[in-house]
């Protein structure tokens, strides 16, 4: 019986930053990364050699909350175009209740503007991510090669270890939605990941 043991924040869109989150130009469909730095965030494909920038004082609010429809606690950055509001109607990314928020400053920095994956999309310049499909009409996707193979290393274990959390946060498996973790749907699962190896 194969083991895995989740850690907290294996993958997750601020990792993948630093070796390069792969999405799909926007000019030729080929491969491309963004990064960051303390600046800002970077495209650039591989094929085309098509750039894009985005500083980073262009996401320095956010609106945090607990989400009454699904109980995830969710943050959600917002461009500084969203207006000088003391308090914004945010939806939720998992389940897209909406419901108000205090809107915060972020200070700026390297951990500072960190979003989620939405529909598919990264979410500094709204890119769809290399590593996307579907499977019973849900996506199902990857941040980059290594985190792709972690997802087939996990779903693939007969045994999931899960540490003490403590201060860290939540762990990268209770992040997955629900259908990826159902063990009738894990061999369908596993099957669209390792076609997606083959990219």
């Amino acid at each position: 019986m194969t083991r895995t043991k989740d850690s907290p924040w294996t993958y997750s869109t601020a990792t993948a930053l630093q070796t390069g989150l792969m999405v799909k130009c926007p000019a030729c469909g080929g491969p491309g990364a963004v990064t960051a730095d303390p600046q800002a965030f970077r495209f650039r494909c591989e094929r085309c050699h098509h750039v894009l920038e985005k500083p980073r004082a262009a996401c320095r609010r956010k609106v945090e909350n607990l989400c009454p429809g699904c109980g995830r606690y969710y943050r959600v950055h917002l461009p500084e175009e969203a207006g000088g509001f003391p308090v914004l109607r945010v939806a939720c990314p998992y389940c897209g209740h909406e419901l108000p928020g205090r809107v915060q400053r972020v200070p700026g920095g390297w951990y500072s503007s960190y979003g989620d994956v939405r529909r598919g999309r990264e979410p500094w310049f709204g890119l769809e991510l290399w590593f996307l499909s579907s499977f019973r009409g849900k996506p199902v996707w990857a941040l980059n090669r290594e985190h792709l193979a972690w997802l087939v290393g996990y779903l693939s274990a007969g045994l999931r270890e899960r540490p003490a959390v403590g201060c860290l946060g939540r762990m990268q498996s209770d992040q997955l939605p629900t259908f990826m973790k159902t063990a009738k749907n894990r061999a369908g699962i596993l099957k669209c990941l390792k076609r997606m190896q083959e990219k």
